[in-house]
């Protein structure tokens, strides 16, 4: 054997590790990533897009189906809503009117002299029966959506003469002489 063939006894070589970081990062670096490639015609992109514009708008149709009902997301956005007594507003106030009995609802109505039907929420305990045919003065909340006057006791009625009596007022044309 030559000198040149033989290996040495000890071998020790030091490096900097600084690049042999950066040239490790570089190799981790140049492996990553995806690359997607696509080539659509004209014609298909077209295609593609109507069929999506009529796939999403197709989706208002099926909140008026009952298919909807089990997808709360699409039929509490699309559908509209019923008044219910947490939406109304009440405000309380008073009517004077004659006070009816319906025998086919089994409920009480005022009729005002406007020719009005207020349909009359009255507690359980308060008997109207008497009142029937009589013109009332009744107060209580009043909800305008439904045309509901919620009474709260016997003593928001009061009964008033059968004949109305005209108040006299002026007015601001009598008042002053021409």
């Amino acid at each position: 054997m030559t000198k040149k063939d033989d290996p040495p006894l000890f071998f020790l070589k030091i490096t900097n590790p600084i690049t042999y970081i950066k040239s490790w990062w570089s190799r981790v670096m140049a492996n990553e990533g995806l690359d997607f490639r696509f080539r659509i015609h004209p014609l298909t992109a077209i295609a593609l897009a109507l069929v999506i514009a009529s796939g999403s708008f197709g989706l208002g149709i099926l909140a008026r189906f009952p298919l909807a009902n089990y997808f709360p997301f699409l039929s509490s956005s699309i559908q509209p809503t019923s008044p219910t007594t947490s939406t109304l507003s009440w405000r309380d106030t008073a009517f004077m009117g004659t006070l009816h009995f319906s025998t086919t609802t089994n409920k009480y109505y005022l009729t005002t002299n406007q020719s009005e039907a207020i349909t009359l929420d009255v507690p359980t305990n308060v008997n109207l029966s008497k009142l029937v045919n009589k013109r009332i003065f009744a107060a209580g909340s009043y909800s305008k959506e439904t045309k509901v006057l919620k009474v709260q006791d016997a003593t928001s009625m009061e009964v008033l003469p059968t004949t109305i009596t005209p108040v006299p007022t002026t007015s601001s044309s009598s008042a002053t002489p021409n």
